[in-house]
Formats: structure tokens, C-alpha cells, sequence
């Protein structure tokens, strides 16, 4: 992870690689083994938050062509149902890049369909 300082704020904006936590992202559960969901929330994406950093998700470096969607559903939209963030702060503090821009959009999808909860 690196922090980038933002120029006259006392905020930072970091960046999370997810292939500094697994280049093979699956599963919802810790009981569904190493690179799941929740251990990645929990654990990377949580702990920033609490900081008060904003933060980008660097999709980019895994091994498969896609990303399993148990994954994508507990990482990131769990910290709504879950975790009590709310959407307007996680569209505003938390986005995501790739250079497969159908892997940003299907990541940022699993925070829309919670946008009116």
C-alpha cells in the first residue's frame, strides 16, 4: 500500500493493490480459504476507512481473466450491509482502477445495488 498526500489537506488517499493480498481473489468466507472476500475487507479496505483515507483499489496483477463475484460481493458491498458505511461516503472515498475498465465497473456494481439501502 502507498499513501499519497494530497496537497493543503490532512487527508491522505491510499492505494491498495489487491495483488499485494492474493493474485488469485476468491471466495466470500475466511473458511473458503486463502484470498477471500472478508479477510481482504476486513483486513486492507476496513482498516484505511477507519484512518479516514480515501482510498483506490488497484484491480490489476491477479491471475485469473475475471474476478469471482462471492469476492467482489463481500469486499466491497459488504461494507454496507456489514460494516454500516454508507454509499454516498464509499462513492466519495473509495474507487477503483484498472486497466480493464469492465473490472471497475463490475466492482463499483456491487456498491450500486445497495445505493438506496
Amino acid at each position: 500500500m502507498e499513501a499519497l498526500l494530497l496537497g493543503g489537506n490532512n487527508m491522505s488517499t491510499v492505494t491498495i493493490n489487491v495483488i499485494d493480498y492474493t493474485n488469485d481473489p476468491f471466495g466470500r468466507y475466511q473458511s473458503d480459504g486463502e484470498g477471500n472476500g472478508a479477510e481482504f475487507r476486513d483486513n486492507y479496505i476496513v482498516p484505511e476507512l477507519e484512518k479516514g483515507n480515501d482510498l483506490i483499489i488497484n484491480l490489476d496483477g491477479i491471475l485469473d481473466d475475471e474476478y469471482n463475484s462471492s469476492f467482489l460481493d463481500e469486499a466491497f458491498a459488504n461494507l454496507i450491509r456489514k460494516k454500516g458505511y454508507k454509499y454516498s461516503e464509499l462513492c466519495k472515498r473509495l474507487k477503483f482502477k484498472s486497466v480493464n475498465k469492465e473490472w471497475e465497473k463490475e466492482a463499483q456494481s456491487y456498491l450500486d445495488e445497495l445505493k438506496d439501502k
